[in-house]
This record gives C-alpha cells, sequence and structure tokens, in this order.
C-alpha cells in the first residue's frame, strides 16, 4: 500500500499526515525532509510497541541523534509528574530549540508527549506516530494536549499544533483484537455525531478487519479525517462547534477515570455515549431507532455487555468524576447539573443559544441514565421531551 499524503487544517494551521501500509522507511524520510534543521529527536514511546519503536529509533538515527524514553501508557500515569520525567529527561540528553518530540504510541503517550513538547522550552516541535485506532482515527486529529488531575481526567492541558503526524498501518493491525474493537467506538461516535450518512462504510470496514486488515483500517482512517476536518477547520480548540466531539465523553470520561483505566477510553466512550443517547431519550425526544442504532455499533465493535463490566466500577466515584468534567464553564451549568453534548437525531446534535452543542443536564438524571446502561435495560418509548432541556 503507497503512501497517502493528506493534509489537516486546524484553522490557518496545516498539518501534514502521512500514512501507508508498510512503508515505514518513506515515513521516516518524509519525517527528515519535514524536519530538515532538526539536531535530535527524543523518541517517546509505550513500553508495549517496543519492537515499532526500536525499528523507527533505527530508520532514524541514520540522519540524526536520537533519544528514547519508553514509559508504562496506562491511565495512571497520565499525570504532570510523567511530563516532568520526560521533560527532566529532554533537558539531561542537551535536547536544543532545534529538538522534536516524537510521539510513539496510543492517546495517552500522544497526550503526555504533546503537552511535554508545548512546555520544553516554551515549544518543541512534536510528531505524532500513533500506533493505535484511537490515536490514528481520532486522537492526532486534534491539537489537544492534556493530563488528568486527582479530581478528574483532562483538568490540565494545552492546545499544541503538531509538525506532522506519520502513521504505518501495520503498527494498528498488530493491536490486540480487544484493543483495536474498544478503541474504534471513538469511530462509533464520530459516525453518531457527524457523518452518519458513513454508517454502512464503518460498518463493512470493521467487518472486513480479519480478511482485508490494512485496506480496513485504511479506510476507517480516512473516515475519522472525513468527520473531524470541517469542525476543526473552524474550530481548532474544540470550544465551540467541534465539541460535538465530546459526545459520550461527559460520562465516558467518568467511567474511565472511576475505574482507574481498567475500564479503556473507547469502551469507556461507548457506554458515555449509550448513557447520552438515554438522556437525549428522555430530554431531546430521540427516537428510538437512533437509541438503537447506539446499542447495535457498540455491539459490532464485540464489547462485553455493561452489566458485567460495571460490577467492579464504584459508582461514588462516576458521580465524583461527572461533577468535575472540564466542560464545565462553556455555558450556564448550575451546581447540580453536568454540560453534555446530546442528539436531536443522527447527525443532529442538540445546540444552545451561542450554537456550542452542550446541553446543562441535572446530575441526577445523567446518573440515572447511567444506571439504566449499567444494567443494560433497553429503553421504552417517551412522548414528549421532559428535563435537562436547552436553556
Amino acid at each position: 500500500m503507497e503512501v497517502t499524503e493528506r493534509e489537516l487544517s486546524f484553522g490557518t494551521t496545516r498539518v501534514p499526515y502521512h500514512y501507508g501500509a508498510d512503508r515505514l522507511p518513506e515515513l521516516v524520510a518524509a519525517t527528515i525532509r519535514q524536519l530538515p534543521d532538526a539536531d535530535a529527536v527524543l523518541l517517546v514511546s509505550d513500553r508495549r510497541v517496543r519492537d515499532h519503536a526500536q525499528t523507527l529509533a533505527a530508520l532514524l538515527a541514520r540522519h540524526l541523534r536520537v533519544e528514547t524514553y519508553a514509559l508504562d501508557a496506562v491511565e495512571a500515569q497520565k499525570t504532570l509528574p510523567s511530563v516532568q520525567a520526560i521533560l527532566e529527561y529532554a533537558t539531561e540528553r542537551r535536547l536544543s530549540r532545534r529538538s522534536v518530540i516524537l510521539a510513539m504510541g496510543g492517546g495517552t503517550v500522544g497526550n503526555i508527549a504533546g503537552l511535554a513538547a508545548a512546555l520544553l522550552y516554551r515549544g518543541t516541535r512534536l510528531v505524532h506516530a500513533p500506533t493505535t485506532p484511537v490515536a490514528a482515527f481520532d486522537a492526532v486529529v486534534s491539537v489537544k494536549q492534556g493530563v488528568n488531575l486527582p479530581a478528574g481526567k483532562n483538568l490540565c492541558g494545552t492546545y499544541f499544533t503538531p509538525t506532522l503526524i506519520i502513521c504505518d498501518l501495520r503498527w494498528l493491525s498488530t493491536v490486540p483484537r480487544s484493543g483495536l474493537r474498544t478503541g474504534l467506538a471513538e469511530m462509533a461516535k464520530n459516525i453518531l455525531v457527524a457523518v452518519p450518512h458513513r454508517r454502512d462504510s464503518f460498518t463493512t470496514a470493521l467487518a472486513e478487519l480479519d480478511r482485508r486488515p490494512l485496506a480496513a483500517l485504511r479506510d476507517l482512517l480516512e473516515i475519522g479525517i472525513e468527520a473531524k476536518q470541517p469542525h476543526l477547520l473552524d474550530d481548532p480548540h474544540e470550544r465551540r462547534g467541534a465539541l460535538v466531539f465530546e459526545y459520550g465523553h461527559t460520562v465516558g470520561h467518568a467511567i474511565e477515570f472511576a475505574s482507574a483505566g481498567a475500564v479503556g477510553h473507547g469502551e469507556a466512550v461507548a457506554w458515555g455515549m449509550r448513557v447520552a443517547a438515554e438522556v437525549s431519550r428522555r430530554t431531546r425526544g430521540l427516537d428510538l431507532e437512533c437509541v438503537e442504532t447506539h446499542h447495535q455499533l457498540t455491539a459490532a465493535l464485540g464489547l462485553p455487555e455493561p452489566s458485567e463490566r460495571f460490577r467492579t466500577i464504584d459508582r461514588a466515584a462516576v458521580l465524583r468524576a461527572l461533577t468535575a468534567d472540564n466542560k464545565r464553564g462553556y455555558a450556564a451549568c448550575e451546581p447540580d447539573e453536568v454540560l453534555m453534548v446530546l442528539l436531536d437525531g443522527p447527525g443532529r446534535p442538540a445546540r444552545d443559544e451561542t450554537g456550542r452543542p452542550l446541553v446543562p443536564v441535572p446530575v441526577a438524571l445523567a446518573m440515572d441514565a447511567f444506571d439504566r446502561v449499567a444494567g443494560a435495560t433497553r429503553s421504552e418509548p417517551v412522548s414528549r421531551p421532559t428535563t435537562g432541556v436547552l436553556r
């Protein structure tokens, strides 16, 4: 599969995205062309992709000095101390303002290394090399870099645009099947909120992952770019219209955080979408067909039933994390409410008077919907919207 060269637009900034299968030498050559004056690269990688990282490091070392830093890319490590450790390592290895931080791994590595790049010398060039579907199709198609605080997910971070994104689709094909499926939950989200007309393409690609994995992964990547690009062109910091991509994340982040990472990001977002669909049904009159689509898409991902998964999750911890959600302040929201992205229909997010796709929802209602999803109970029809309507 030849290398495809796309260009992502974050406002007025253009970022090359090069991807292909079994084309790592070409991807490295593209990296060197993009960074002709670089004096060194710090390759920050997930320990689980050690073999990929060693191969990449060896190819890069033919052109410039390479330093390597491996970390355990688990939720518990997505913290400021992890960022500081990278910064201290970079200065010990005498990286300069001409150096580059290259983040290789999933979304966790991208966020930790991305924030480190933003802070080192007040901004050091960043290259993303995503090795998981959730990173390649969704996380790197964004300029958000952030880590967690004890109160909740992604409460500390910034916006920092990468210089380049490279992806060998072979990396994605080596992700364990469970990780591959849960990572694709972000793609299901994009279908529901942005490109419902691509649902058939999405499910076809899912079905072909075993038979034609590299072609299917390429198709999924391109659907992900198609879904996000129009929104990020106008709203690169995802503070207005692009907040649609927070669908499922309000409760999803709370689930992920409360489980201490035992429930991965993609899976947590899948259940968060199911909760958002239930709230949308009650407050926005979302029809049962669209609610059922949520069930069908999560079933297509091969996820475990939430009634089994949620047995070990502390409901009180979900509630605490929910009330610390990082969207608070974008719109009017009472202390006993939380801001959520809701749907009026497929690809039709509910919007407030400013155009933001955020709705204040009583926390009690969100938790009641969580309990329904946790019990895997199908929704019953409602005659009209009830509480939590737009103000």
